[in-house]
């Protein structure tokens, strides 16, 4: 389309008038600066990237090496693994862990309790010797075939070692290979080359003839400092930044850039400038001071809206001009900034996505660390309850036949009846525990949760007949997969709670509630409510706010652990509707049982 047709003048036509003298003098040195000043600010800023490479790939190793710890625990403490290595069942025993290693996608390292190796590469004597101490270290190998991150944790025993029962060493390897490679270089932005101990090329993201290049300058030290973290050095391929780090007892992690690839902008910066430079030196020789006058005002609004565009502000007007090129670049302009603010508003959704699932990841991180300490103190307790109950009940038994041989009005009678009360205290202790990890019955079944809430509400009312316990439910509640002896357990030790913490006096209710996966039991009260302090440690075994007397911190314990054994889970917290606390218990539904009855038509007092 041609100038007249559209009514602008073509950018060479307006630059024709301008002073040749005085953008000569003006264009030659800045253009020389500004070659320099971006071929400076393209190194600095590769190297200076370049230079948080080794920080990245510390991070990583942290991260990892907490994962792996972690693995290898599991894999300590599979079932099963500590028996057969004790009965010399290497086989099975490296079975289970293979088993437990490969949910992790890791292979699995063994060792006999009499120093046997079974899986796993060869380890040093003193990785031996602390994991016989009862440590968790975390090795990095090279055995000449390729580099391993190794976990090891102690089958049997613990910080006392082999006096404590130390069965051998179980953990997990992970490869250093080509998929370690590749994950770092996305995460580093930057070619990756893995060494081993020995010098060799184990795995790089760059082609083999460049990697062994890259191998061998490194090796041969042909490096030259450029920071305290990167080197350049010259292959048969040209020049190439490199930053090293160091893993011990596996080798040496390389990244690296390009130096032609980092620069590779500059060129075509430099053939960008000459051109403008030759363009604006033949349209000098016809440029005018009225037409440079004339230019002012489209390029410094241009420049003013590119200045608020920086202070955020997208919505700065770009005034149009006649000439052509600078009317196209204001649309340019306009296009680029509706761009920029599209990618900042996708940047900072993906941030607040980001941030969310940081605060998820923490939430499940602590309810896994919860769930295992609790787990580990509901073992420890019933294999304690099972010990002492035998002994206990052969005592009782015993202070029974004593009771009966002893005269009427003995002055020892008080005190053996005494004994006995006690010990049969020690027997029901002892069966809380126990109930926490018996086997589930596959033929248990399951119950009605309305049903079973009426009859804690009678039984509620048995014990003691001023507590008042308000049974409400939705209509049509489903069957639940749990006892019923287990869901009245749970409910009563609830009910029975609530009662303590508010006075026999005030209402307690029972709200049933019916929502697409799950069945929802809420114990409400019109006590004190619960003190953050407490919360945190309501589930936990032997936490009571009682005295010694009325009670032992067992009630809330086995209802969490029933509830988490059908497939339930429970939590505590303040009512939403006033003062007082709510205790919910949530276990999946099934199908709604044929004839379930109509809340509407209960009795009052019982559902509503």
């Amino acid at each position: 389309m041609s100038a007249s047709s559209t009514g602008r003048v073509p950018l060479v036509g307006a630059l024709l008038l301008a002073l040749a003298s005085a953008l000569v003098l003006a264009l030659l040195p800045a253009g020389v600066a500004l070659d320099r000043r971006i071929d400076g600010v393209l190194r600095a800023t590769a190297i200076e990237d370049l230079g948080r490479a080794p920080m990245i790939l510390e991070d990583r190793t942290a991260a990892r090496e907490e994962a792996l710890t972690m693995h290898a625990m599991s894999v300590a403490t599979t079932a099963g693994v500590a028996e057969a290595l004790a009965a010399g069942r290497g086989d099975e025993a490296l079975a289970m862990a293979s088993a437990t290693a490969a949910m992790y996608g890791e292979d699995p390292v063994l060792v006999a309790p009499d120093g046997s190796w079974l899986a796993g590469p060869p380890l040093p004597d003193e990785a031996v010797e602390e994991v016989r101490r009862g440590g968790a270290p975390v090795l990095y190998l090279d055995d000449g075939d390729m580099p391993r991150s190794v976990a090891l944790a102690p089958v049997g025993g613990g910080a006392s070692g082999e006096a404590a029962g130390w069965m051998g060493i179980a953990g997990t390897s992970v490869p250093m290979d080509s998929t370690l490679a590749t994950t770092l270089a996305a995460l580093a932005r930057a070619d990756v080359t893995l060494i081993g101990a020995d010098g060799r090329l184990v795995a790089s993201t760059l082609s083999a003839d460049t990697a062994q290049a890259v191998t061998s300058a490194v090796a041969a030290g042909a490096a030259r400092a450029l920071s305290e973290k990167v080197d350049e050095v010259m292959t048969g391929v040209g020049a190439i930044w490199v930053a090293p780090a160091e893993v011990p007892g596996a080798g040496t992690v390389l990244f690296t850039r390009a130096v032609d690839e980092e620069l590779a902008a500059l060129p075509g910066v430099r053939r960008s400038a000459l051109l403008a430079g030759a363009l604006t030196l033949v349209l000098a020789l016809g440029v005018g001071v009225v037409v440079a006058l004339s230019l002012a005002r489209p390029v410094g609004g241009l420049a003013a809206a590119a200045g608020r565009v920086a202070e955020g502000d997208f919505a700065a007007p770009v005034p149009a001009s006649n000439i052509e090129e600078l009317d196209r670049l204001g649309r340019a302009f306009r296009t680029m900034r509706t761009s920029l603010q599209a990618r900042l508003a996708e940047l900072a959704e993906a941030n607040t996505a980001l941030e969310d699932r940081q605060r998820r990841l923490a939430g499940l991180q602590a309810e896994l660390i919860r769930q295992d300490r609790l787990a580990s103190s509901a073992r420890m307790a019933a294999e304690l309850a099972h010990e002492i109950r035998n002994p206990v009940a052969n005592v009782r038994n015993c202070l029974e036949v004593v009771r009966r041989g002893l005269p009427e009005g003995s002055e020892s009678t008080p005190f053996v009846d005494m004994a006995i009360d006690e010990l049969l205290r020690m027997h029901e202790l002892a069966e809380h525990l126990l109930d926490l990890n018996r086997p589930i019955d596959p033929g248990a079944g399951d119950c009605d949760p309305v049903e079973v809430a009426r009859q804690v509400a009678m039984l509620a009312a048995v014990g003691d007949t001023s507590v008042e316990v308000d049974v409400r439910a939705d209509p049509g509640v489903p069957r639940v997969p749990i006892p019923p002896d287990a869901l009245k357990q749970i409910l009563f030790n609830l009910v029975d709670n609530a009662r303590e913490a508010a006075g026999s006096d005030r209402p307690i209710a029972l709200a049933i509630r019916v929502d697409p996966a799950t069945v929802t039991l809420d114990v409400l009260d019109r006590g004190p409510g619960i003190d953050p302090e407490v919360a945190a440690h309501l589930f936990d075994p032997f936490f009571t706010t009682k005295d010694a007397v009325t009670g032992v911190g067992l009630g809330l314990f086995v209802a969490e652990g029933l509830a988490r054994r059908y497939g339930g889970r429970m939590e505590a917290g303040d009512r939403d509707d006033g003062p007082g606390a709510r205790f919910r218990v949530e276990l999946p539904r099934q199908a709604a049982a044929p004839g379930a009855a109509d809340p509407e038509s209960a009795e009052p007092g019982r559902a509503e």
